[in-house]
């Protein structure tokens, strides 16, 4: 009987008859064994089982010193180190195995490797060497691999019957994982496999587990695809086989591995003497031109030249600084190209440019015989380096020469614009002339206050009405009042008789009224808003007579509405506007104003009568229209005496138009906007804006007053600005979410910014509305009140950029600039030219440009974390022609080991050629050692394929290049490059032209990474990723080692010593900023010290994870900054984390203001996305005695601003500072050992982990240990524990436990381990654990929790 999983030894047990509990102490051990490797599997499972109980409690000793600790595991199990290997040379690898207790050495292997990585390993490499081999040092191999070798290596056929994984079947141990164990760990991945083409990455809801999107090509093998361990041979055999097709299915024709080494040619000097050379023109003739072997030619052709293609044997030399554009549709070197420019980068200075050509395929023949190299057919545009060698020095690396890119500093704004005002739209009107009497200028109003009496020839009151005027008062009353059609009445002829109307042109009619019923008491309801019916609200209407035999008398009316007619015998305003058409206004005699319909008996009294144009105060200041988009939104400042709305209006003229009215707060009076009679989430205050301000890269603060009342329940509102666009339709744009408030909370301000984009480039004004949400007719709609409606300009665009004055040394006016993204998409990059350059005082310089740019982050608002700017023009150019396609270029340096290539200073423009296999924009392709060669300060804009491919190189360096603007990854390095250093590269948006349809089969460049790494030998320090497609770093050690196209050799990189990994950044990828996954290093060494170490990492702006964690065992993040990602860091299927020196920052309000509503703009995009700072795993991944033995320790980390994203985007299901994986509780609770020591998290929800959504998970009983109290919300503790809530997590320590938030619970002074302890499956379904402190003699009972298996994974009756 086998117990895979954990055995508990106990001192004393019993079982109750009548309670069905076992009674334990607290002694355990965990358990040993390889099999546990296999736990991922046999989670899919169909039957059930009983999982009783898991243990937290003061550790006490331990019965027997074979136990050990049980939380610290740096002792557990013994540190393997690496064997030594005997060094026979550079084409030699002793390999010597020593089987299980035997010391007898059985013998050596030696294998000629010089170029063995061209050719491919024996298949059986592995098994014939034996297990102990796999522990030789695999970088020391790749590295002898990689020197020069000699041509002609023997070849070797793999066996289709071996097993050629690198592992022994036969003697496997714990230490080294079967081919089970690989299916079960996902090492499923023979190339580079895609993600799932069905998942959109708009759409991630399949492809997720209860966050950002998980990896989609580390997804575990489904149900069948893997082995249980008793299958294991078979499954090998199997596994292989399947590999082994998948591999041969990618295969391209056009392999490379069978053709030999180029080496400089024997006809040429080591070193050239170009003095008195002849001229290139001398060998031009009607075809292609040929540079002789042994024979130095200086470059003399014209400003224009184009040859049928440039072959250099010997060598070429073009004079510093030399201008000229050469076309040819090829450009092959095997003797050497030297050319240079040291003056400032500005396309003026452009000197020598290359334009490769035509759409044929070329044929290359080498001038010395190489194996499989008589002829090759190169494609088309090649620009070829097989043998010889490039000198190219565009930029060089001395001081005063500054940098290719710097961060932005500061911003110079563009002045704000002006634009003329519009009259009658974005400008008041005036009066039109007198008719009869030019001198006499007509009033923009007209005004009936009846403070000096009342004009009684104009107005009237209907037969039978009596109006009377109260001179002490100053109004105008009706009485007498018997019919509908009696009221107040207004001759408006004599006015519009000599001051006539403007056409179409609004005009605005305020009334201040009251109506007395003497039926009703004083300030009651009336009986318009009580029946809220046509007939019984007051109308005011407008005739108009026409001339005899010109028409007809005809009518308009407006009904008073019971939202704006005041309650009994009190003073209310309406307000309401008209305008007059042509007919209005052809051939009329009389017009009429009257107010009627009134209930008999009911008396009325007009305070004012207003009629009149609208003025300056309904329209934006025509001095700086753009300052203040929103007239009158303090309701402060209006026309009518200051009580009518325009020019804010009504959705819904039947139901209600927008009121002002009036309050005193602390004995100030304040006006404010109501709106009442609501039926629809829209019905709100609107108005329209001038759309000429909007211009792109502005940028506004939205704010506003609200409040509410008539209902209790919670609403939240959005602000909406929509209409039509000049290239996005007809747009509804959301600049604003405002939270959830209720009746209670009063007036509430909700603020935030906006930059202005396309989807905001109006044809004629917008509309500007209020929506609301949790409002149906159900719930009914609330009546709102708002105040100090403002869009307001806060900023311009960036007419300049402040840069480091040192940095920008070079960059001179009329140079191309590429500025990063600063949102969660690399396509917001954005690019311009250099007019002027200025030096500040402080030695910094400002880059003005050609045309504004919209706003960016700059280290002024965000510091450490603002955008780039780099110079893209470089003076030598080497361009593919645009022929339409997107097939440019490419230059490949080719099968030359030995030889320094200097590429610096050079932009690539056009270069690559889409989904063609070695078709780069540079590659350096299976060259082995090329001690010396740098690859620098390039320029790589607008690639069809990649920006520099490393394959098969080492002792390369590849330092301050550029990317902007490319096809597939930017960055790239096989797996057996080694020893490059990479340093102060930038990679900016990368597109997605790539698509698994159109892929390069065996590679995924359809993922578009900035950085895409599958070596663990070179080195990456200060590289930023801004923009990938996918991602920005992706680093992913396959367990295969695949050589030249993707044939397998002897290795396991992910078990091999990675190089320094430090001081890179990535921000604005479109998934994941770092891709970290599957580094076993510590299974070579077993050594805590000498593991992977990622130090010094930033990620912000990442529209999923910053840091994506995936199989890193005993990996180490020491000192990083995270900030504005879906997730901070998450772990998964990792043990042994360390996690230092961090600053974890969750959305900042400078960025949530700064995106659009495009929700893929936007964190939390989907609304299962969670929002969490740390996301780790609730159960170890390995549990053999060897393995790292605890989850992850935290030290010095600050955890900020995860208590603001539910209220900033409400669609997140939560917003926490650290949270649980949904998927990887296998062991149906929490043994994710766990340490947290100076851990400050500054949430003012007091919410650490949310204890309620882990336990859903499966995890009812976390512990997360405090070694110094910093987790104490009441900071006493001097140490503790994090703990579940639940009376068995706590019950043990009486009151030394208190709750906390989100269903936790803080224990003081305990320092907890676990155990697992696993019962007979059948029968034991209502068993709970006792567990007794027998000191204290308190005890708590633990329930069982259900663990479900397949049958196929697990028949033993103990689990």
């Amino acid at each position: 009987m086998k117990f895979q999983n954990a055995i508990l030894s106990i001192a004393t047990a019993f079982s109750g008859a009548n309670n069905n509990m076992v009674d334990a102490k607290l002694w355990n051990l965990r358990g040993f064994g390889n099999a546990n490797n296999n736990n991922e599997v046999m989670m899919k499972n169909d039957e059930v089982i009983n999982h009783s109980g898991s243990l937290v409690g003061e550790e006490l000793p331990s019965p027997s010193a074979n136990m050990g600790e049980l939380f610290l595991s740096e002792q557990q199990g013994e540190r393997r180190l690496p064997k030594k290997k005997k060094d026979k040379g550079d084409d030699e690898v002793e390999g010597a195995s020593k089987k299980k207790g035997d010391k007898k050495k059985k013998g050596q292997k030696e294998q000629k490797i010089g170029d063995a990585i061209l050719e491919g390993a024996p298949g059986d490499a592995a098994a014939k060497a034996g297990c102990d081999e796999l522990e030789d040092d695999v970088v020391d191999q790749f590295r002898r691999i990689l020197k020069k070798g000699e041509n002609g290596v023997k070849k070797s056929k793999a066996n289709k019957e071996d097993v050629s994984s690198g592992l022994c079947d036969s003697c496997t141990t714990s230490e080294e994982r079967t081919e089970a164990d690989i299916v079960a760990s996902h090492i499923d991945i023979m190339v580079e496999v895609p993600d799932d083409p069905t998942c959109d990455p708009d759409d991630k809801e399949s492809c997720i587990e209860t966050g950002a999107g998980d990896d989609d090509t580390l997804t575990p093998p489904e149900e069948g695809e893997g082995a249980s361990p008793s299958e294991e041979g078979e499954v090998g055999a199997e596994f292989e086989a399947t590999s082994r097709q998948l591999m041969d299915g990618r295969r391209l024709t056009g392999n490379t591995n069978q053709i030999g080494q180029f080496a400089p040619l024997s006809c040429n000097p080591v070193e050239f003497d170009c003095t008195g050379a002849a001229g290139l023109s001398t060998v031009v003739g009607g075809g292609p031109v040929v540079v002789p072997c042994g024979t130095c030619l200086v470059y003399d052709l014209g400003d224009e030249a184009t040859i049928g293609g440039l072959h250099i044997i010997g060598k070429l030399l073009v004079p510093t600084n030399y201008k000229s554009t050469l076309s040819t549709p090829y450009v092959f070197v095997q003797g050497e190209l030297e050319m240079s420019d040291n003056q400032p980068i500005s396309e003026d200075n452009t000197s020598m440019k290359i334009v490769l050509t035509g759409n044929t395929d070329v044929m290359f023949t080498p001038h010395e015989p190489v194996a499989g190299a008589a002829p090759l057919n190169v494609g088309e545009k090649p620009f070829l380096v097989a043998g010889g060698k490039l000198n190219i020095r565009g930029w060089d690396d001395v001081e005063g020469s500054g940098t290719t890119w710097t961060p932005i500093l500061a911003m110079a704004e563009a002045d704000r614009l002006h634009p003329d005002p519009i009259v009658g739209e974005t400008a008041a009107r005036t009066a039109l002339p007198h008719l009869s009497n030019p001198t006499i200028t007509c009033p923009n109003k007209v005004v009936h206050d009846f403070e000096g009496g009342v004009d009684f020839s104009v107005w009237k009151g209907g037969d039978g009405n009596v109006l009377s005027y109260d001179e002490a008062s100053g109004t105008l009353t009706a009485t007498n009042l018997r019919r509908d059609w009696q009221g107040f009445r207004l001759d408006f002829t004599k006015f519009t008789k000599d001051c006539p109307l403007t056409q179409d042109a609004t005009y605005l009619v305020t009334i201040r009224l009251k109506i007395e019923d003497p039926t009703l008491e004083d300030g009651a309801v009336s009986i318009c808003e009580t029946n809220n019916h046509p007939d019984h609200c007051p109308k005011l209407g407008r005739s108009i007579i026409k001339a005899e035999g010109k028409g007809w008398l005809y009518d308009d009316k407006v009904r008073l509405l019971p939202s704006s007619i005041g309650r009994n015998n009190e003073w209310f305003t309406f307000a309401t506007e008209w305008t007059w058409d042509e007919n209005d206004l052809t051939d009329t005699v009389a017009q009429v104003f009257y107010l009627e319909n009134f209930k008999p008996g009911q008396i009325l009294h007009m305070d004012e009568f207003q009629f009149e144009l609208p003025s300056s105060k309904s329209y934006a200041p025509v001095e700086d229209p753009c300052l203040e988009l929103v007239v009158n939104g303090d309701a402060e400042n209006a026309d009518g005496r200051g009580w009518h709305h325009y020019p804010m209006w009504s959705g819904r003229t039947d139901r209600f138009i927008p009121t002002i009215l009036e309050e005193t707060v602390d004995g100030a009076v304040n006006k404010y906007w109501h709106i009442e009679n609501r039926v629809w989430v829209g019905d709100s205050l609107r108005f329209h804006v001038n759309h000429q301000c909007f211009i792109r890269g502005y940028k506004y603060t939205i704010s506003l007053r609200a409040r509410f009342t008539g209902k209790t329940h919670p609403v939240r509102y959005w602000f909406e600005i929509k209409g039509d666009t000049a290239t996005k339709g007809y747009r509804y744009n959301k600049p604003l979410s405002c939270p959830s408030q209720s009746a209670a909370d009063g007036w509430v301000t909700c603020s935030g910014d906006f930059v202005v984009d396309e989807h905001y480039e109006f044809t004629s004004s917008p509309e500007i509305i209020l929506v609301t949400q949790d409002e149906n007719d159900s719930t009914g709609y609330v009546d709102w009140d708002f105040d100090d409606v403002s869009i307001k300009f806060k900023s311009g665009p960036a007419a300049g950029l402040e840069v480091g004055g040192s940095d920008a040394a070079r960059w001179a006016v009329n140079s191309d600039v590429h500025i990063t993204s600063s949102t969660l998409h690399g396509q917001d990059a954005q690019d311009g030219r250099v007019k002027a350059v200025s030096q500040k005082a402080n030695g910094n310089v400002v880059l003005e440009l050609e045309n504004p740019i919209t706003p960016v982050f700059s280290e002024k608002e965000t510091p450490g974390y603002g955008v780039e700017i780099a110079v893209t023009s470089r003076n030598i150019k080497i361009i593919g022609e645009d022929d339409g396609t997107y097939n440019g270029g490419y230059l490949q340096v080719f099968h030359t080991p030995g030889v320094a290539q200097v590429i610096e200073g050079v932009e690539f423009f056009n270069m690559g050629q889409t989904s063609r296999k070695n078709r780069f924009a540079i590659q350096l392709l299976y060259n082995g050692n090329v001690e010396g060669t740098s690859i620098s300060s390039n320029s790589i804009r607008q690639s069809n394929m990649r920006c520099i491919s490393v394959d098969g190189t080492a002792n390369a360096t590849i330092a301050s290049n550029v990317g902007a603007g490319i096809t597939g990854h930017c960055f790239y390095f096989d797996r057996v490059s080694a020893d490059n250093m990479v340093i102060d590269n930038l990679a900016s948006n990368i597109n997605n032209r790539i698509n698994w349809n159109n892929r390069i089969n065996g590679w995924d460049d359809y993922d578009a990474d900035g950085f895409s790494i599958w070596s663990p030998f070179n080195h990456f320090i200060g590289n930023v990723a801004a923009g990938g497609h996918k991602r920005g770093f992706r680093y992913y050690l396959d367990y295969w080692t695949l050589g030249e196209d993707l044939i397998k050799v002897d290795g396991i990189v992910r078990r091999s010593p990675m190089g320094t990994f430090k001081d890179n950044k990535a921000h604005s990828n479109f998934r994941q900023g770092f891709l970290l996954a599957d580094f076993e290093q510590f299974f070579q060494f077993r050594d805590p010290e000498n593991v992977p170490v990622f130090e010094n990492l930033s990620a912000y702006r990442n529209r999923e994870q910053g840091i994506y964690s995936y199989n890193c065992v005993y990996c180490k993040f020491i000192r990083g900054f995270l900030s504005d990602n879906q997730k901070g860091i998450e772990i998964r299927r990792s043990d042994g984390i360390t996690l230092q020196d961090f600053v974890i920052q969750g959305q900042t309000e400078l960025f949530k203001n700064y995106v659009t509503d495009n929700n893929s703009h936007k964190l939390c995009g989907h609304s299962g996305w969670t929002y969490e700072g740390i996301h780790m795993m609730g159960t170890l991944w390995r549990l053999g005695h060897q393995d790292p033995g605890f989850g992850i320790r935290v030290k010095n980390v600050v955890l900020s601003g995860f208590d603001k994203e539910k209220e900033y985007y409400d669609n997140c299901p939560s917003t926490e500072p650290i949270g649980l994986s949904a998927d990887t509780h296998y062991g149906a609770h929490f043994d994710y050992k766990t340490s947290f020591e100076n851990v400050t998290v500054d949430d003012g929800r007091g919410i650490i982990l949310d204890g309620c959504r882990a336990s859903s998970y499966g995890y009812p009983d976390i512990v997360i240990n405090d070694i110094d109290g910093s987790l104490d919300p009441d900071m006493s503790a001097s140490s503790g524990a994090l703990v579940s809530d639940q009376t068995y997590m706590t019950g043990l320590f009486g009151d030394t436990c208190k709750s906390t938030a989100g269903c936790m619970s803080y224990c003081a002074g305990v320092c907890l381990g676990m155990f697992t302890l696993f019962t007979e499956r059948y029968g034991t379904e209502n068993y709970k654990l006792r567990v007794t402190n027998t000191a204290s003699t308190l005890s708590v009972e633990i329930p069982g929790n259900v663990r479900t298996y397949n049958e196929r994974w697990n028949t033993y009756a103990y689990d």
